[in-house]
Formats: structure tokens, C-alpha cells, sequence
């Protein structure tokens, strides 16, 4: 039988077990493309160019050390995915997808400045996941214009771009230049003041919206007039005050989805609500994580809330 006329021509050093390992890869990869291989890289702990390598039949030497890793890689993430909530959608996460829209519809900066734990990353993540042409930053302290450029050469291009700074600048500028494209920049206040001017000049020069996402120290740095950045304030099309913490409605509404078809009463999600002190984070991943852990099925009321509470995050009783 002959081979599909795209099919690879894998080497002699590379076994059946190899072959069938890197089908295996290239459908997760493919499934729904909810997967990258640079994404798939950092979890098997295997360079991006060894894996590109392995999956085009080019590695010099066997894979099969690698596959297990890459292989072991992928059943985490599928099991650990079983673990994470589904969007709700809470106050915070339906003003997030405002910005996020504001910003790509009207070409111009939105701020999106909240509290730690109320779930702003979560939204930028899933808009990112969920939204084609939607390019997430992470920033750091550590980010200087050089690293913003390179990483956005490497998201926005797809490869690792040659030449100067100036040349992998202008290679994103040709590529988002008048596109429904939108760049969100999460942790944004912890960026210097050099990036940012990129940032308002690469938003210029391409005419997409950017987004920054932040704390709320990012108001305090950006908002001030006539200040350093009144620039990137005058071009801020959408800016709500700072999010402060959840709702009890969505406290209700994430420890509904949480606890599946299992009626939760009200007080129980009171409790929740006042031991999380609005923050999204401590009640997903702290409270409700560890009531779910430590249950036993042990019927699901303030008693029990208040046992792990005490127990598993040494939190101080509810008056």
C-alpha cells in the first residue's frame, strides 16, 4: 500500500512503538487545537526544536526516551484537566470579556485593573483559548522592550525571526497591521516604562487593540494626567473602576458548578462566600478544593465548611 502522499518517512532508529507514539502526538495537537507543541514542550520538559524534530522523522538519535516524556506529558494534562472548573461566568469574568471586546472592536487600549483572586487571569486565558487572533503576554519585572519583542515575534510570527530588534518589531507590525487582532498584556503594572511606550507604539503603528490587564496598581500608574504615560491614558477607550472582589451571586454560581447536581444550601455558600473574602482564587482553589478533598462524604453544610476551613487552610472561625 502506499503512503499518503503528506505521510513522513520516518528513519530506522525510530521504532513501531515511536511511530504509533508520534500519531498519538500529532492528534492531541490536532484536537481542536486546543493544544500548541510549544505548550506541549514546557510540560514534557523537552526543547520546542527537539519536538518539532521528532514529529518530522528528523532526530538524530532514538526518541524513544523523549516520547515516553512527551507521552506522560499529555495524560497529565488530560487529567488534570477533568480538575478545572468550567467558565462561569461571574461579574468579573463578563467585564473582562467587555474589555477584551472594546479593545478589538474599537482598535484602542482598554485597562482591566482588579484585586489578586478575583479572576482576571482566568478570563484572559479563556478569551485567548476561546477567541481566534488573540495573543496573551504574561509580563514580568524582568521584561525589557528587547524580550516584549522577541516574544511577540515568536506569538505573532510563528518562528523565531533573525535580524535586530527593529527588524522582529516591524516583522509583528507587518503582520497585525490593520487585522481584527487583539493583544492582551496580563500583569501589566509590573512592566517598566519603556515597554509600555512599545506598547502604545506597536498599537499606533498597527491599528489592533491592546488590552492591559493588571492590579490595581496598574490605575495608579497609568491613570494620573499629564503624567509619563498620558499617552497610552488618552488612547484608553474602555477603563471600569478597579474590581474589588466576586459577588455573592458569584460565589453562588462557582460553588453551584463545583458541586455539580448537588443542591448546595445557602448557608453553606454564605460561608464559602465570607471565609473567600471575594476572592475567586482562595474559594476555588483553596476552599472548595479542599472541602471536595477532605469530605468523605460527609454531608456538605456549615459544620463541615467550617472543620476544613480551620483544618486543611488554618483560616480564623466565622463570627
Amino acid at each position: 500500500m502506499s503512503q499518503p502522499k503528506n505521510a513522513v518517512s520516518y528513519p530506522e532508529h525510530y521504532t513501531a512503538e515511536d511511530i504509533q507514539l508520534i500519531a498519538e502526538v500529532n492528534a492531541w495537537l490536532g484536537a481542536d487545537k486546543k493544544h500548541t507543541q510549544a505548550a506541549l514542550a514546557r510540560l514534557a520538559r523537552v526543547s520546542p526544536s527537539s519536538l518539532n524534530q521528532i514529529i518530522k522523522g528528523t532526530y538524530a538519535t532514538s526518541p524513544s526516551p523523549l516520547l515516553v516524556s512527551i507521552s506522560n506529558a499529555m495524560r497529565h494534562a488530560e487529567e488534570s484537566e477533568s480538575d478545572v472548573l468550567a467558565p462561569v461566568e461571574t461579574s468579573v469574568f463578563r467585564l473582562a470579556m467587555t474589555c477584551f471586546q472594546m479593545a478589538r472592536r474599537y482598535r484602542n487600549f482598554a485597562v482591566l485593573s482588579a484585586y489578586v483572586g478575583t479572576g482576571k487571569t482566568f478570563a484572559a486565558k479563556h478569551y485567548q483559548r476561546t477567541t481566534p487572533n488573540t495573543y496573551l503576554i504574561e509580563a514580568t519585572p524582568f521584561m525589557t522592550t528587547q524580550s516584549l519583542v522577541k516574544l511577540l515575534a515568536r506569538l505573532v510570527t510563528g518562528v523565531d525571526s533573525k535580524g535586530s530588534i527593529d527588524d522582529k518589531f516591524r516583522a509583528v507590525i507587518d503582520v497585525l497591521a490593520n487585522t481584527d487582532s487583539l493583544l492582551i498584556v496580563d500583569e501589566a503594572e509590573t512592566l517598566t516604562p519603556h515597554v509600555l511606550h512599545t506598547l502604545r507604539r506597536l498599537r499606533d503603528m498597527t491599528n489592533v487593540g491592546i488590552c492591559l490587564c493588571g492590579t490595581e496598581y496598574l490605575t495608579t500608574l497609568i491613570k494620573p494626567e499629564h503624567g509619563q504615560f498620558d499617552q497610552i491614558r488618552s488612547r484608553a477607550g474602555f477603563w471600569p473602576e478597579t474590581v474589588r472582589k466576586i459577588s455573592a451571586d458569584d460565589a453562588a454560581a462557582l460553588v453551584q458548578t463545583a458541586f455539580g447536581d448537588e443542591e448546595v444550601a445557602d448557608e453553606v455558600v454564605a460561608r464559602l462566600y465570607a471565609y473567600c473574602r471575594g476572592s475567586a482564587r482562595m474559594l476555588v482553589e483553596g476552599l472548595i478544593a479542599s472541602v471536595q478533598q477532605f469530605r468523605n462524604d460527609r454531608e456538605l453544610n456549615v459544620t463541615l465548611v467550617d472543620a476544613v476551613a480551620k483544618q486543611a487552610l488554618c483560616l480564623k472561625p466565622i463570627a
